[in-house]
């Protein structure tokens, strides 16, 4: 049997029905995923309608983690992709299912270490609340938004569809790879094998990291006046939470950022 990758980590945001989270449990067990984590579900955790309807996947809601913000939901996870049913006028990076699966599993081959490297962070498939999916402050942090090419009349699935389609196309896309590379360790036998390709040695800041230099930013740029038309303040924020997510920061450069901001208000203090 192959060996696949580590599966990335499901995040349901504010999930309602526990019926809705134990169906999402089943399709991750379908493609070899076995880690949830729920974010202020609304009907409170344990939910005893979840269980029934996990079926095989039961173990994954006994497992399943509980958190009161996406940020501390995410606080190892360094590449997180939002699925949403609809495109966002929002500055974010966007792909499909398929080319998401692709960026996931890039990231992940990178996320291999040496015992000289710290580990790069785990990634992640971050779902909505079944009534409204998620809002535009829960995509903002996200790395990409995966939106499916559905039909355009009716492109709404529901929470454990949803997981299918996302899981799947990460599972097609490891196992291919998986194909791929032992057909290459047969064609190269006798050969000496190609050395390791060079990781970059930042570790890439997580979602959490992000989160808290966004909040000190604003709070910094609200204190400095900058805010000045406060129906416009939330999109601009967004925006600039964008901007930042689409840089790919490691946590050295928030580090560093974080020093940028001590150094501005310093004197203003």
């Amino acid at each position: 049997m192959m060996t696949l990758p580590l599966a990335p980590i499901v995040i349901l945001a504010r999930p309602q029905m526990g019926e809705n989270i134990g169906a999402a449990a089943r399709a991750m067990m379908n493609c070899g995923f076995s880690e949830l984590r729920l974010v202020a579900p609304r009907d409170g955790w344990p939910n005893p309608a979840a269980l029934p309807m996990a079926a095989g996947g039961s173990q994954i809601i006994e497992n399943a983690r509980v958190f009161d913000s996406l940020a501390a939901a995410a606080h190892d996870v360094s590449l997180m992709l939002a699925a949403s049913a609809r495109r966002r006028d929002l500055p974010i990076k966007s792909a499909d299912p398929r080319a998401a699966a692709a960026m996931m599993l890039a990231h992940e081959r990178n996320n291999t270490t040496h015992l000289d490297q710290s580990p790069t962070g785990r990634t992640a498939m971050l779902f909505g609340p079944e009534a409204s999916g998620l809002d535009n402050d829960e995509v903002v942090l996200a790395d990409v938004l995966v939106t499916a090419p559905l039909n355009p009349s009716y492109p709404s699935l529901n929470l454990a569809q949803a997981v299918l389609l996302m899981a799947w196309e990460w599972r097609m896309a490891a196992h291919l790879e998986a194909m791929a590379g032992a057909e290459n360790t047969v064609g190269q036998a006798g050969h000496m094998p190609r050395p390791a390709q060079e990781l970059p040695d930042a570790r890439q800041a997580s979602v959490k990291e992000r989160d808290f230099f966004f909040q000190r930013l604003e709070n910094a740029l609200d204190d400095g006046g900058f805010f000045t038309a406060p129906d416009m303040s939330n999109v601009v924020k967004r925006n600039l939470r964008a901007l930042f997510t689409r840089a790919g920061l490691s946590a050295q450069e928030i580090s560093t950022l974080h020093g940028v901001i001590q150094a501005l208000t310093r004197k203003r203090r």
